[in-house]
Parts: C-alpha cells; sequence; structure tokens
C-alpha cells in the first residue's frame, strides 16, 4: 500500500466531526488526469504523485492503529483498490471502523466494506460511480463558486440515503460560507459543514 501519511487527529468535516480517527492517506490521484475542478484549491496536492510517500505492508500499517476509527483519504484511495480491500478486512477483524473518503468516481470494491462512506463528487460533472448507489452514507459538496444548489438537489434525488453536507471551499472567504450557508438555510435538511480540524490548528 503506497501511504502518504498516517496521523491521529479529531474528524474535521461532515457528520463525524469532531470525532478521533487515525487518518491513513495514500498516495495517488486521479482528478488531475479526469479535469476535476478541486486540483485549483486542493489542500494536499502532495497526494496526487502514485509514487509518493513509501510502500507500507498493510499488515504493518493496521498493527499500528490504536484508534477505534480508521479514515482512508487520499488523494484518491480507491486506485489502490487491491490494498483497499485486505485493509478493509484486517480492520475488521480487529474491529476497527473504517471511514472512507473519496471522489466517487472509481468504482467501490466488492470486499470493501466501510462503516461510513463519504463521497465527495467534484466539477464538472459531479457523477458519482453506480457502485455507491446501495452504499453512500454522506455526500460532501463544496461550494467554490462552481457548485449550485440544483447540483445537490439532482444528488439527493439520486442517493436520497446519503446525508448532504454542504462545505465552503477554505480559499473562498466569506462569500463562499455565506452561499453555504444560504444553500442550507433554503433546503433544512442539509448541514452545513466546517473544517473543524483547522480553526482548531490540527493536522
Amino acid at each position: 500500500m503506497r501511504v502518504l501519511e498516517v496521523f491521529d487527529s479529531l474528524q474535521g468535516e461532515g457528520l463525524w466531526a469532531g470525532a478521533p480517527m487515525t487518518f491513513v492517506r495514500l498516495a495517488g490521484c486521479n482528478a488531475p488526469l479526469e479535469g476535476l475542478a478541486c486540483v485549483r484549491w486542493c489542500d494536499t496536492p502532495q497526494s496526487w504523485d502514485p509514487e509518493s510517500g513509501r510502500e507500507v505492508e498493510v499488515e504493518e500499517l493496521v498493527a499500528q492503529l490504536g484508534m477505534p476509527r480508521v479514515c482512508l483519504t487520499g488523494g484518491e484511495p480507491l486506485l489502490q483498490a487491491e490494498e483497499s480491500v485486505r485493509f478493509s478486512r484486517l480492520l475488521a477483524k480487529r474491529g476497527i471502523a473504517l471511514h472512507l473518503e473519496t471522489n466517487g468516481t472509481v468504482a467501490l470494491p466488492a470486499g470493501v466494506s466501510p462503516a461510513w462512506v463519504t463521497v465527495s463528487p467534484k466539477s464538472p460533472s459531479y457523477e458519482v460511480d453506480s457502485s455507491f448507489r446501495a452504499r453512500l452514507d454522506e455526500l460532501k459538496l463544496i461550494v467554490d463558486g462552481e457548485f449550485a444548489p440544483e447540483i445537490g438537489e439532482r444528488l439527493e434525488s439520486e442517493f436520497p440515503q446519503a446525508a448532504i453536507s454542504i462545505q465552503p471551499e477554505a480559499g473562498g472567504g466569506e462569500d463562499m460560507v455565506r452561499s453555504a450557508v444560504d444553500m442550507v438555510l433554503s433546503h433544512p435538511q442539509w448541514r452545513l459543514s466546517l473544517q473543524l480540524h483547522k480553526l482548531l490548528g490540527l493536522p
């Protein structure tokens, strides 16, 4: 498994904000190749390179984990599909809950069984792979100047089981925050997500 970093912190985004987790960030991302707009404001561009970080045996990595919840993120973690399946199975054997964060462009491997799946689709298409229809807990939608409420409404109809978290892009300033707040106020079933970890100065 090609790992960029492993660290303990509080989940800063979405419905699990404030929960302690171990974060495992994998190397490699398809956003540049897919032409996703998030490359303009991504806060971890070092994760794009599939050769960054270090190679770690999955068993060795799992043996080092101490938190009851692990967030597998990237980059795009599902580009390492085989390793993600092994990681998921080993976590399950140890009773550790897996939280998966993905952009939704790569199919969810059949052997991965997370406790929580967060998909954050990006512009221009905001498409989510059909494999997530039966397994999606939260849609994290970033207000970045391109996102519009109609996109959230479409995704909500496609994935009615998923909670909707609306998050202003961190570099967008007060305008993005106001826009995100207005969207949530006009859609009371949605929730505002702020990057709590950045507000607290956490990794």
